[in-house]
């Protein structure tokens, strides 16, 4: 900046606030310092401003501290070019809110510099609510400006993507820059607007802190690393936000790095601690509807890519038989995560996801294949308090009949969670894996 643009900017921030007004009626001032004219006016020459100064690339980098110095220059030149009295507190305040809006994702910015927010939901465009600490509530004060503005938000967020929303496909999943899974809907099948769920995942969730947040104690953890060191196969269970991916990510730390690992998701969102590792994501269809790359597309790839171990993110349809197979011939110690509601549904539900694969196997044949590919079942759980938490661990003995003659996965349970306690305990008599736990496992407890 020039000298004179200099001291006319120092002009201007000074007209509003003069230094014999008080606190309060500085806050006041300054919250009434533009007016929505003066502000549409701004947006609409720092938007052109960005578009000439700024590569592509860079207006997708609204925390680089560089490009955030740049729009805050333009800003400035703005506020004295379009002599917009202002004063200097609301001045940093509107180069933020510039930058949210232009730059990143609009009102719920914020939200992606608190660790402790896990989801942010956009019920409409005037009502968002984000989860902290397992308690979902109203964020208070912040929405968008109206319909359209939510929709150029969304569509900002799936640029770096390559993923799509329009009319003529109204709902989409991404990855986004943080790994945050988001879905989101518009109309028709958004009936009243744009929806947005966001689930973020904790950067520092690892063992270490599932422990302290009494996820787990140090007993139930010594068994799960002896599970993964003795190449058992898991599948961990449990309802929508209820933990299952962070337990995925923690446990999947104990691997031993020579060992390889092909990860499959829709979208990408694990984080494995791991440096022995090849990840593997879904695609959605283009506006032709070709060139789809099914996670059962992905599953035939791992089996020839010579992994030692298989991880699919999440279970949902027929890539459930592929995985079981991949457990049946020698991927041991193979991974994955499903909804259900118990260890007990999470195998009802591998058999209507086998079913899906459209390969009309019996349902006894189906039974047969969980029995023989998986070792261990973790059901996780989020409780009213918000709390996530291990409700219990089963394994799995063979194959049993009902006293109605139905073939069943036969189920030992090992670990249950106590209320009295508030610790999951140990409930078996006997444990048929116990000497591989031990001589492959090193499992002391």
């Amino acid at each position: 900046m020039d000298v004179e643009l200099i001291r006319k900017l120092a002009g201007n921030l000074n007209k509003v606030v003069p230094a014999e007004i008080t606190a309060a009626d500085t806050a006041q001032t300054q919250d009434a310092a533009i007016s929505q004219e003066n502000l549409s006016r701004l947006r609409g020459y720092v938007q052109l401003a960005l578009r000439q100064q700024l590569k592509p690339e860079e207006l997708g980098k609204s925390r680089d501290p560089l490009v955030r110095s740049r729009l805050r220059s333009i800003v400035m030149r703005a506020l004295v070019e379009l002599d917009i009295p202002i004063g200097s507190g609301a001045a940093a305040a509107l180069v933020e809110e510039l930058a949210d809006d232009l730059l990143g994702f609009g009102p719920i910015e914020q939200f992606f510099y608190d660790p402790e927010v896990t989801e942010i939901k956009v019920n409409r465009y005037d009502l968002i609510r984000v989860e902290k600490h397992g308690v979902e509530r109203v964020a208070e004060g912040v929405r968008f400006r109206d319909e359209e503005h939510c929709r150029d938000i969304l569509e900002r967020m799936l640029a770096p993507t390559g993923r799509r929303i329009d009319i003529s496909s109204p709902r989409v999943n991404a990855r986004l820059f943080d790994g945050s899974r988001l879905i989101a809907h518009i109309s028709p099948v958004a009936v009243e607007g744009t929806t947005i769920t966001i689930r973020r995942f904790r950067q520092d969730m690892t063992v270490e802190n599932l422990l302290k947040r009494g996820v787990l104690t140090r007993e139930v953890l010594e068994f799960l690393k002896a599970a993964v060191k003795a190449r058992m196969n898991i599948v961990i269970c449990g309802g929508t936000s209820s933990g299952k991916t962070t337990l995925l990510n923690c446990i999947a730390s104990f691997i031993p790095d020579e060992e390889s690992i092909v990860t499959i998701e829709d979208p990408a969102e694990l984080q494995l601690q791991h440096r022995n590792v090849r990840r593997l994501e879904a695609k959605p269809p283009n506006q032709e509807g070709k060139g789809a790359v099914t996670q059962r597309d992905l599953m035939v790839d791992a089996l020839r890519m010579a992994p030692k171990r298989i991880i699919i993110g999440e279970c949902r349809a027929g890539e459930a038989f592929d995985m079981l197979q991949a457990m049946n011939t020698g991927h041991l110690g193979s991974m994955t995560t499903i909804h259900a509601n118990s260890a007990r549904h999470g195998t009802r539900r591998l058999v209507n996801m086998v079913q899906m694969a459209g390969l009309d196997l019996p349902y006894e044949a189906i039974i047969e294949q969980i029995a023989d590919a998986v070792d261990i079942f973790i059901h996780v759980l989020k409780d009213r308090s918000g709390r996530r938490r291990l409700d219990h661990i089963v394994e799995v003995t063979g194959v049993e009949r009902t006293p109605e003659g139905v073939l069943n996965v036969g189920l030992n349970p090992l670990w249950q969670y106590d209320r009295s306690s508030g610790k999951l305990v140990w409930v078996a008599e006997k444990f048929t894996r116990e000497r591989i736990f031990r001589e492959e496992g090193g499992w002391t407890c």
